[in-house]
């Protein structure tokens, strides 16, 4: 190969490369930036850590050091699927002290949340007839803890992984 093959050999690779490079940047800032379901699970929920949650109706979060928030729906399969892991933390809770408080949000009627938590073995307190997206929720299963202040210490979204569950606990058990 003579000198000149060389040469454009260079200048032909180095364009490509170029190209390749300034092709890869392009997608990747459309793909975070304008792309349908990209970003920040977080920011899309609306929860963020530190944050403080809406008041509930006829719950104060004074009451006790914490509060777990269980944003759930009576019509709502992952929720039913995760019914006994909200069975084995009610009953460490109950048996805590001082215990943090587990209050369920249902965006269903009186009624039908009465009958769920009868049929499911459920004694908790909870609040019907919440539009949970007032708490920035945007899908159930929700977990929200928070402290006496009523700020987001955590939270957890979707049906949970048993290190998930696990750590959950943790998170409830006093101090």
């Amino acid at each position: 190969m003579d000198r000149q093959s060389w040469a454009k050999y260079i200048e032909v690779s180095s364009n490509v490369a170029v190209l390749v490079v300034a092709m890869a940047l392009l997608g990747t800032i459309v793909a975070t930036r304008w792309w349908p379901g990209s970003g920040n699970a977080k920011l899309e929920n609306g929860l963020q850590k530190g944050q403080v949650l809406a008041q509930l109706p006829s719950i104060d979060y004074r009451t006790t050091r914490q509060t777990l928030v269980t944003v759930v729906s009576t019509k709502c399969n992952y929720c039913t699927e995760s019914l006994p892991f909200y069975r084995k933390l009610l009953e460490k809770q109950q048996a805590a002290q001082p215990a943090t408080r587990v209050v369920a949000v249902f965006p269903n009627p009186k009624t039908e949340v009465e009958q769920y938590k009868h049929q499911n073995q459920l004694n908790l307190e909870s609040v019907p007839a919440l539009n949970y997206s007032t708490l920035g929720v945007t899908a159930t299963p929700t977990l929200i803890l928070v402290d006496s202040t009523g700020r987001v210490v955590n939270f957890w979204i979707g049906k949970l992984s048993e290190a998930e569950e696990q750590e959950v606990i943790e998170a409830v058990q006093p101090r």
